[in-house]
């Protein structure tokens, strides 16, 4: 009991002598130390970071803007192209269509040339078998005639 009762009752008396001094002085020391050597390095990692950070993000903010322009060229002149190769296509097709329609009028002309030749040539064989049969017919009627009368 004699212990808990010195703990107790008897505390060390709280002096102001040179120890406090010299405790003062390691704790500035060290935190001399600690700024000089560890938060200054810290700080300027920190910065360069940031500043990195930052301008890698105002670096892609560029680029996007630039991309995104290259890409409103690249969708003007795909349109534009694609305009003219219609117009292109267009007069195309309209050369194409006269070309066609040439032909087809110097086809329907030749059928109808070659359809008035056949024709007349038929026209010429009817009159012709008609002349050969003319004869023929009239003795024919007759012996009809005479066939029907009797």
């Amino acid at each position: 009991m004699d212990l808990l009762q010195i703990l107790a009752f008897e505390s060390p008396a709280l002096d102001l002598d040179i120890t406090l001094f010299i405790q003062l002085g390691i704790f500035l020391l060290l935190m001399i130390a600690l700024y000089r050597f560890i938060l200054v390095p810290y700080f300027h990692a920190y910065d360069a970071r940031e500043a990195l950070t930052k301008g890698a993000q105002n670096e892609a903010k560029a680029l996007e803007e630039e991309a995104s322009e290259a890409k409103a060229e690249y969708e003007k002149a795909r349109q534009k192209a694609f305009n003219e190769a219609e117009v292109v296509r267009r007069e195309e097709v309209a050369k194409a269509n006269e070309a066609a329609s040439e032909i087809i009028e110097n086809a329907r002309q030749a059928v109808q040339a070659d359809l008035a030749n056949k024709s007349a040539e038929l026209e010429r064989q009817l009159a012709e078998a008609r002349k050969k049969a003319a004869p023929e017919i009239e003795a024919i009627s007759a012996h009809i005639a005479k066939k029907i009368l009797v």
